[in-house]
C-alpha cells in the first residue's frame, strides 16, 4: 500500500485560507483529495494544524493527522512533516512501501499521469520520482539593471535549448528512504507533465483567477 500525504497547514501569509478557499466548486484541498481517493492502493491523509482544513478534509474524504505546531511554521521543512504522518499512521501495522506527497496548490492532475507514476516508480530503481516540465525559454542573468543572454540574441525560442524543472504535482518516495532520514535519495526519477496541468499553482489570488481559467478548458480531462 501507498501513503498519500496532503500537507496543508492553516498559517499561509501570501495567501490566507487558501487550501480551503473555493477552487471549482469545492475547497481546493478536496481536489487533492479526490485525485488519491480514485487509487484503491492508496491509504489518503491530510496533515494540518488547522480544524477548519482538517473538518473540510473529513468531508472530502481523507483522514486527517494532526500536525504539531513545531511542524507548521514557515520554515518549517517538508520532511519533518512526512516523516511524522508517515509514523502516525503506520501506528495500526499499515505498512507503506511508499508515499505520495500531493500539495493542494496543485490540485489539477490527469488520472492516467498519477497511474504511469505509481507504477514507474514500483518497476524502476528508484529512491523517489518527481513531475518535471520542460520549457523552452530565453534565459539570461540581470546585474546591475542590465540582461545578460545566455543564448544568441536573434534565436528563434523554438531553437533554444530546453531547460527542466521540478513543477510540484507529485511527489514519490521510498519509505526506506524517508526513514534514513533523506527525502529524494540520490535516484530521482523524472515524470515529464504536459501543459496546462503544470501552469495552476495556486500561491497567491491571481493564481486562483488563473486557474479557474484552465480548469475550465480542460475539465473534460479531468476524472474527479
Amino acid at each position: 500500500m501507498m501513503l498519500a500525504i496532503i500537507p496543508a497547514r492553516g498559517g499561509s501569509k501570501r495567501f490566507p485560507r487558501k487550501n480551503i478557499i473555493p477552487f471549482g466548486g469545492r475547497p481546493l484541498i478536496a481536489w487533492s483529495v479526490a485525485c488519491a481517493l480514485r487509487f484503491p492502493q492508496v491509504r489518503c491523509v491530510v496533515s494540518t494544524d488547522d480544524h477548519e482544513i482538517a473538518a473540510a478534509a473529513q468531508d472530502a474524504g481523507a483522514a486527517v493527522v494532526d500536525r504539531p505546531k513545531s511542524l507548521a511554521q514557515d520554515d518549517s521543512g517538508m520532511t519533518g512533516v512526512i516523516r511524522h504522518a508517515l509514523k502516525v499512521c503506520e501506528r495500526d501495522g499499515s505498512d507503506f512501501d511508499g508515499v505520495m506527497l500531493l500539495q493542494p496548490t496543485n490540485p489539477l492532475r490527469p488520472l492516467e499521469l498519477v497511474g504511469a507514476a505509481i507504477a514507474r516508480f514500483r518497476e524502476e530503481p528508484c529512491d523517489s520520482l518527481i513531475t518535471a516540465s520542460r520549457r523552452q525559454l530565453k534565459f539570461g542573468n540581470v546585474s546591475s539593471g542590465r540582461f545578460y543572454p545566455s543564448y544568441r540574441p536573434d534565436t528563434p525560442s523554438q531553437a533554444t535549448p530546453s531547460v527542466w524543472f521540478e513543477n510540484g504535482l507529485l511527489y514519490l518516495f521510498k519509505t526506506s528512504t524517508l526513514k534514513a532520514g533523506d527525502l529524494y535519495g540520490e535516484r530521482i526519477l523524472a515524470m515529464e507533465t504536459e501543459r496546462p496541468f503544470d501552469d495552476v499553482d495556486i500561491d497567491e489570488p491571481v493564481d486562483l483567477a488563473i486557474g479557474e481559467a484552465i480548469l475550465t478548458a480542460i475539465r473534460d480531462r479531468i476524472d474527479y
